[in-house]
């Protein structure tokens, strides 16, 4: 039996006696592609938590407070399927200027897909920064308005860890499905009973649920509306297109759900979407009348508001017919010259007309013209690596306590003026690089973050393609990390298990520790993800990870309580874990070599999951598995210690 061969066995039957929490083994982190829900987790059924799932606004609707067991009622389901903020994920989305995106109504693919009475799919295909999100939430809308189809959306996006899942797309299309006819919710019911929250972290329970929903409901028709299908997970996407695209030939072809899909015209996506047998397709590409005439109805809206800022109506008519000829059918760059031309401080017609028509037609060109305005651009580029890196939108007082935080700071005092101003900070610096909505820091547009970011072609200019994933991690790993490691948390680490306090009472000092350490929420749940990704540069970090993952300090006790709630563990919390076993559980093979070259006691057992090679089965870590058993860590089982080396040798003898 080889050595290997004898460690997964030893994880098969290790993790048979204590099943492990619902996220992915072989990742520690929770962004991108590395922990997408629904991607074939293994999941347990543990001990539940007594306090809610926390977030940087509190306690989320999406908690654990209940046993996944005790019940199946409508408001629950609905609970649990709440699972991002679908509708401030809209609102991000700018208003259409009147009169535009409805060319989209009267083409002709679009109204043979409305009329069709079984499922249908439309996908609208457009270049970059041409309106397609714009045209989806005109659509949600317009849809409402004007049918009679119950209408549920959902809007990916790259720059959001909440937005990048197609499991949270269905529960989010489920939520509003359910939430206007809640009858619908026994169709939830059994897979609720049987799995509990955990199934929203399964594609094809949601999926199936959702079909049985629309077909049997006798809800009439559905329409979901998902926009920039580019943005979605790469890993996952091809499951969901699947979903969609293989309806018209499932058990129920005449079930009245039809999905409206947006994404640029790309190969992969193209390719999964299928043939047009499959597909109706409108491209956007192709239909520049209607685009250039709906640029134009922007500009015209564009310069009448600017006219009222200056109070000069009827005199900047002079600059239609210029941005017009220079737009090139690209809603984003007249936004952007627009707001360019709000933020002038001269009104003069030579001042404005230089504006226009020295400003870059290329968009990679005017991003850099943004940029290189900047008055500091090294403390604009940090800005910018935290925004590209960041796993969710930061908001204001996050990205405040991110930029001011150094490795030298000791205390909260240290990290000197968090007063929330650092929205002027992020502009002065950024400019039009960046957008602030509703107190969150977003880039201008996905073309911007694909702008920044290293790939293989060069860049041009000091901005374009200079920002390599790894040291935007790193940055962003040791912010967090030196965040953790701040004195407040050892002298007054977070409580959240206080048995004799009311749980109201142990909410609200929840939401008054997250409130008074702002960055807290964000540095829990992700400076491992950022340490991973930090890649060949995570080793430089590994002596400031020790001082919160001390076993037992108040540093380690308050992070892993908000990673363990946030992170969806749904076994019991381990308050006697050492430096070695949470790197077992996050995965951190650089980290478990260099400890256990160290030496130290190396086979420290925690009540509730043994040795740190427990850990490694039950998170099936199989290489971690294997250095640690190289490295001579013993597991236990069964109220026994055993040495897996000396035991598989025995075995060798033994046969």
């Amino acid at each position: 039996m080889s050595n290997q061969r004898f460690i997964t066995r030893f994880e098969d039957v290790h993790s048979r006696q204590r099943p492990v929490a619902g996220v992915r083994g072989d990742y520690s982190g929770n962004i991108g592609s590395h922990n997408i829900a629904g991607s074939g987790n293994f999941t347990a059924s543990g001990r539940t938590t007594n306090y809610g799932h926390i977030t940087n606004h509190g306690i989320t609707t999406n908690n654990y407070f209940t046993d996944t067991n005790s019940g199946s009622s409508g408001a629950e389901i609905l609970r649990t399927l709440y699972t991002s903020r679908y509708q401030s994920h809209l609102a991000r989305v700018r208003e259409p200027a009147a009169g535009t995106c409805t060319w989209v109504t009267k083409h002709p693919r679009y109204k043979e897909w409305l009329r069709r009475k079984t499922t249908a799919l439309l996908w609208l295909s457009a270049d970059p920064g041409c309106g397609k999100s714009v045209i989806a939430a005109f659509l949600v809308n317009h849809l409402k308005l004007h049918g009679d189809a119950i209408v549920c959306y959902f809007f990916f996006k790259d720059d959001n860890e909440e937005q990048r899942s197609p499991t949270f797309a269905l529960c989010a299309i489920l939520h509003q499905l359910f939430a206007q006819r809640n009858s619908l919710c026994k169709y939830a019911k059994k897979a609720f009973k049987a799995q509990g929250k955990r199934l929203t972290e399964e594609m094809d329970t949601l999926w199936d649920i959702l079909v049985k929903a629309v077909a049997e409901g006798g809800c009439g028709k559905v329409i979901c509306v998902v926009d920039a299908l580019d943005e979605c997970d790469e890993g996952a996407l091809a499951q969901f297109t699947h979903r969609i695209t293989s309806l018209p030939r499932s058990k129920t072809p005449n079930i009245q759900l039809k999905f409206f899909v947006t994404g640029r015209p790309y190969h992969r996506i193209e390719r999964q979407l299928g043939p047009r047998t499959k597909t109706i397709r409108l491209r956007g590409e192709d239909e520049v009348r209607a685009m250039t005439a709906d640029v134009t109805r922007v500009i015209n809206e564009g310069i009448h508001d600017l006219e009222s800022i200056w109070r000069r109506p009827g005199r900047f008519g002079y600059l239609r017919k210029i941005l017009v000829s220079s737009a090139g059918g690209t809603f984003l760059w007249v936004s952007l010259m627009l707001e360019i031309l709000n933020a002038s401080v001269d009104d003069s017609r030579e001042t404005f007309t230089t504006l226009v028509s020295t400003a870059p037609r290329d968009l990679p060109l005017l991003y850099t013209s943004i940029l290189n305005k900047s008055p500091d651009p090294k403390r604009a580029r940090r800005i910018l690596h935290i925004v590209v890196a960041a796993a969710r939108p930061l908001t204001l007082c996050e990205m405040n306590v991110a930029f001011r935080i150094r490795r030298g700071h000791t205390t909260m005092r240290d990290i000197g003026d968090l007063s929330p101003r650092s929205g002027r900070t992020v502009k002065n610096l950024c400019g039009l690089f960046v957008r602030i909505i509703d107190s969150k820091v977003y880039l201008v547009h996905q073309t911007a973050r694909e702008f920044l970011i290293q790939g293989n072609s060069a860049g041009r200019g000091e901005w374009q393609h200079t920002l390599r994933s790894m040291d935007s991690n790193f940055i962003l790993a040791d912010i967090c990390i030196s965040y953790l490691s701040l004195q407040d948390f050892g002298s007054r680490p977070l409580s959240m298990d206080s048995p004799n306090t009311h749980k109201r009472a142990r909410e609200e000092g929840v939401r008054n520790f997250f409130q008074h350490y702002a960055f807290l929420e964000y540095a829990a749940s992700h400076w491992a993800s950022h340490f991973r990704d930090s890649q060949n540069r995570q080793m430089e970090l590994f002596r400031f990870t020790r001082v919160i993952c001390q076993r037992g300090s108040g540093r380690f006790l308050t992070w892993l309580k908000v990673y363990w709630e946030n992170n969806g563990q749904y076994c019991p919390f381990p308050n006697d874990f050492t430096h070695l076993m949470i790197a077992a559980w996050l995965g951190q093979q650089r980290v478990i070599k260099r400890l256990l070259k160290e030496g130290g006691d190396i086979n420290a057992r925690s009540v509730e999951y043994g040795t740190a090679l427990n850990i490694a089965a039950l998170r099936r870590h199989r290489d971690i598995a294997k250095t640690l058993v190289e490295g001579g860590v013993n597991a236990y089982i069964g109220g026994r210690e055993y040495n897996i080396l000396l035991t598989w040798k025995s075995e060798l003898v033994g046969n």
